[in-house]
């Protein structure tokens, strides 16, 4: 897969999108201290430039974070000393000994032009599974299959840097692109980017079935808590039972 968020969209994201992380993160660490099994380390999928990281560690956890963006974990690393990180997909990558998995803001979902996204997310469930104890957690969320449109544009901007983004939706093949452009300050000038993210949209019905089968119960919601998640998202809490 071509890599995502590269220097200049990891930028952005550092410094603007991290809202979701720290609204859902009291809840998380509600969960897992509250869990039945004491949770010690945690693994954070998709950890990007490490705010849910930073709250976990802040917590007590001892955590590994995990992305395929050597940019937003070089951002990570600098800003949070006493968490470990790995660089790479979490379908490649041997998962850390833990006793809780968290996969938060859809990291999920992200794949390859191409690739058997059913088969790599089953994967990574029974992955987990033979990774956690019984009584360890797996908490993430995805973006649902049906209901409205999630096509459009959007823009947002901040004191050195703006981004537009053009969603397009395809139910029938379940998948989501957003083009996205990027402007960001350099000296006096505004350098430009382009990426191209590919989403797979899932069933929530097939997602907790294959989670079942791997020995896991689960519930899901629409927020963290407090935190309500945007339009179609839906969040997985699954503990394993076997």
């Amino acid at each position: 897969m071509e890599p995502l968020y590269k220097q200049d969209l990891a930028h952005i994201q550092a410094a603007a999108f991290g809202n979701l992380a720290q609204g859902a993160a009291p809840e998380i660490i509600r969960l897992l201290k509250c869990a039945s099994v004491q949770i010690r380390r945690v693994v954070d999928v998709g950890c990007g430039a490490g705010p849910l990281t930073a709250a976990l560690v802040e917590a007590g956890f001892e955590v590994t974070g995990i992305d395929s963006s050597a940019e937003l974990l070089a951002i990570a690393r600098t800003a949070i000393s006493k968490a470990h990180f790995i660089h790479g997909s979490v379908y490649e990558t041997q998962i850390p000994a833990c006793q809780a998995i968290v996969a938060l803001g859809e990291p999920l979902t992200y794949h390859a032009e191409g690739a058997d996204a059913d088969f790599l997310v089953e994967s990574f469930f029974r992955a987990a599974s033979h990774v956690l104890p019984v009584g360890g957690m797996l908490i993430f969320d995805v973006i649902e299959l049906g209901g409205p449109s999630l096509a459009g544009r959007y823009w947002s901007s901040g004191e050195d840097w703006a981004v537009l983004a053009e969603t397009e939706e395809d139910q029938g093949s379940r998948t989501l692109v957003r083009n996205i452009e990027t402007f960001w300050r350099v000296d006096q000038l505004y350098r430009r980017g382009c990426e191209v993210h590919r989403i797979r949209l899932f069933d929530t019905a097939t997602l907790s079935n294959q989670l079942a089968a791997c020995g896991f119960s689960t519930e899901t919601a629409q927020a963290y808590g407090a935190q309500k998640l945007a339009p179609r998202r839906r969040a997985f809490f699954s503990s394993r039972t076997r």
